[in-house]
């Protein structure tokens, strides 16, 4: 096989962390996105562990690697090894814990202190399952994710309808779509696996159509390549 053929088949790999307090159910959730099941009576991480998957999009595999990290003060020092080169992040909070949920800021200026602030934070509200006790209201979560540029899911490793497995998607296509960006100009849209460019014209996009345009066309489309141009302004400052 020749080195193209070898460039083109080689297999990217992302790194994903899962990280929070002690018991607010981390590797079950991680257990329910490998497997597909619940696992009950988990022991708290006193190490670290990973799972891997793989992805596909336009004929490119990714190996996402997802990491599980200890909660327990004791280990922090250690956790912080996990957490170097990680790409994407999920800080995970009990509902029916608040101080787990007061703890979300120091494991995000943690996260961003051992990787600056280039990495794409996720946050997962679990144990939903225990809404009756929930002492955090899911207002609260999203306007903390929102605060701080998040994706938030409401989560429960008891569901089959989990939760973690649709925010580990959004953020990973989102890495993806930022990444493609900043290096060609064009993103994957990872949900229709096709390449756009970033100022990708409609049917009416030829040299004269335009002409025809109406006002309010005219105006909506020089929206949309405002925002389009901001939005790779914002992406080309950071170093994916």
């Amino acid at each position: 096989m020749n080195n193209y053929n070898d460039k083109e088949n080689k297999i990217i790999s992302i790194k994903l962390i899962i990280i929070g307090s002690v018991n607010v159910g981390k590797t079950s959730l991680l257990t329910r996105y490998a497997t597909g099941h619940c696992q009950i009576n988990t022991k708290s991480t006193s190490n670290a562990s990973f799972i891997t998957k793989i992805k596909e999009i336009n004929n490119q595999k990714y190996e996402l690697k997802i990491w599980d990290t200890a909660g327990q003060e004791k280990y922090r020092s250690l956790t912080k090894i996990f957490i170097k080169d990680a790409k994407i992040a999920i800080l995970v909070y009990a509902i029916d814990d608040k101080n787990s949920f007061n703890d979300l800021g120091m494991w995000l200026n943690t996260v961003k202190e051992i990787n600056s602030d280039k990495i794409i934070i996720g946050i997962a509200a679990n144990k939903s399952d225990l809404y009756k006790d929930a002492k955090v209201t899911d207002q609260q979560g999203k306007k903390y994710a929102e605060e701080i540029g998040a994706e938030w899911r409401s989560t429960s490793s008891l569901s089959d309808d989990s939760g973690i497995d649709e925010l580990v998607d959004v953020l990973f296509n989102k890495y993806i779509k930022m990444k493609s960006l900043k290096k060609t100009g064009s993103f994957v849209d990872p949900e229709k696996h096709v390449l756009k460019k970033k100022n990708e014209k409609g049917n009416n996009g030829g040299c004269c159509g335009g002409q025809n345009d109406n006002k309010n066309s005219k105006n909506k489309s020089s929206k949309n390549v405002k925002v389009i141009e901001k939005k790779k302004k914002n992406i080309e400052e950071e170093d994916f």
